[in-house]
C-alpha cells in the first residue's frame, strides 16, 4: 500500500471512527488505528507525552477523532480529563505532525459547534464570531488552537464542528430510544430551543469530502443543513417509532439529573449551517430529520 493510500485515524474504535474505518477501507484506503493513551508503537500518550512519530510518516491524512467522552458527570476531575484528552492530545500529535520528513497531506481533527458559544439568534455558518464562554465552548476553543502546529507547519488542517450524530448503535440516539418505544419521550426543556444533528453516513462521507477535496481547510460545520427545535426533533422521533412523544422533562429536572452537562449540550441553543460543506458541492443524503431518524433506526 503506497503513502498516499495510508490513513493514520485516531478513535478507530468509537462509533464513528469504526464506520469511517469501514468505509475507507471498502473504497481502497488502508487504515492505521492510532491508539491514545498508549505508550508503546502505533500510539500516543497526551499523559506521558510520548508519541509513535515514526508510524505518522508519510501518511497521505490523519483523522483525529480521539478525546473522553463529553456524556459523563462533570465533576472538575472529568472536566480536566475532557479538556487535557483534546487540548494536550490534540497538541502532541499536531506538533509530532508539523515535525515529520513526509508529512501527511491533511490533518482532520474533531471539534464541536459549542465553538461557536451556548446561545444563538440566528442560524450561523462558519463564517459566525466564535465564544468560550461556558465549559464545552472553552474546551473547543483550546482543541482546535491545538492544532496549529500542523497548519502552521504547512499541513492542511480541516477542524470538524459537528453535533448529535444519529445512530442506533451508539451515542445520543441510542440512549433515548429506549424511553422513546416505550412512549415515554417528549420535548425537553420547553422545546423551543435548537439543536444540529447528521446522519451517521452523511458524517462519514463529509469526513471523506473533506480529506479528499484539497480546497477544503479550517471549520467545518459538520451537521444536516436543517437544524430543528426539541420538540421537533421528539415529534418526529415518535412519528418516525409510531409511538407518542408529548411526555415533557422540565429543564429543571433536566439540571438536576445532568447538572452543567445537561444545561451546555441538550439545554442549549445550538443552531449552526453546513455552508462549507453546501457551497462546496457537498450533498447529503438524508438532509431531512425524518429520513435520517429511519435510516439510522434501520441500521
Amino acid at each position: 500500500m503506497t503513502a498516499q493510500r495510508r490513513i493514520i485515524l485516531t478513535g478507530a474504535t468509537g462509533l464513528i471512527g469504526s464506520a469511517l474505518s469501514q468505509r475507507l477501507t471498502s473504497i481502497g484506503y488502508e487504515v492505521i488505528p492510532f491508539r491514545s493513551r498508549h505508550d508503546g508503537p502505533g500510539g500516543f500518550n497526551h499523559l506521558t507525552g510520548k508519541i509513535d512519530r515514526e508510524a505518522l510518516e508519510g501518511a497521505h491524512a490523519v483523522i483525529h477523532l480521539a478525546g473522553e467522552s463529553i456524556a459523563q458527570s462533570w465533576d472538575e476531575a472529568a472536566k480536566e480529563r475532557i479538556l487535557a484528552s483534546r487540548r494536550d492530545g490534540t497538541r502532541l500529535l499536531s506538533e509530532a505532525l508539523a515535525g515529520l520528513k513526509q508529512k501527511p497531506e491533511v490533518f482532520l481533527s474533531m471539534s464541536g459547534i459549542n465553538r461557536y458559544g451556548l446561545t444563538r439568534k440566528e442560524i450561523l455558518d462558519e463564517t459566525a464570531t466564535v465564544s468560550a464562554e461556558g465549559f464545552l465552548p472553552a474546551v473547543t476553543e483550546a482543541w482546535e488552537n491545538a492544532t496549529l502546529s500542523a497548519s502552521e507547519g504547512g499541513i492542511r488542517t480541516v477542524l470538524l464542528r459537528t453535533s448529535l450524530v444519529l445512530s442506533a448503535n451508539g451515542g445520543g440516539l441510542r440512549k433515548m430510544l429506549p424511553a422513546f418505544r416505550l412512549g415515554l419521550g417528549g420535548p425537553i426543556g420547553g422545546g423551543r430551543q435548537r439543536m444540529c444533528w447528521i446522519g451517521l453516513p452523511d458524517l462519514i462521507e463529509l469526513i471523506l469530502w473533506a480529506m479528499e477535496n484539497p480546497a477544503v481547510h479550517g471549520p467545518v460545520n459538520a451537521v444536516a443543513p436543517q437544524p430543528v427545535t426539541q420538540a421537533e426533533f421528539a415529534r418526529t422521533l415518535g412519528a418516525v417509532l409510531h409511538r407518542p412523544s408529548f411526555l415533557p422533562m422540565p429543564a429543571w429536572a433536566l439540571s438536576l439529573l445532568f447538572g452543567q452537562m445537561g444545561r451546555e449540550t441538550i439545554l442549549g441553543d445550538l443552531a449552526a449551517r453546513p455552508a462549507v460543506a453546501l457551497d462546496g458541492g457537498f450533498r447529503f443524503a438524508k438532509p431531512d430529520l425524518a429520513s435520517a431518524l429511519r435510516q439510522a433506526i434501520g441500521e
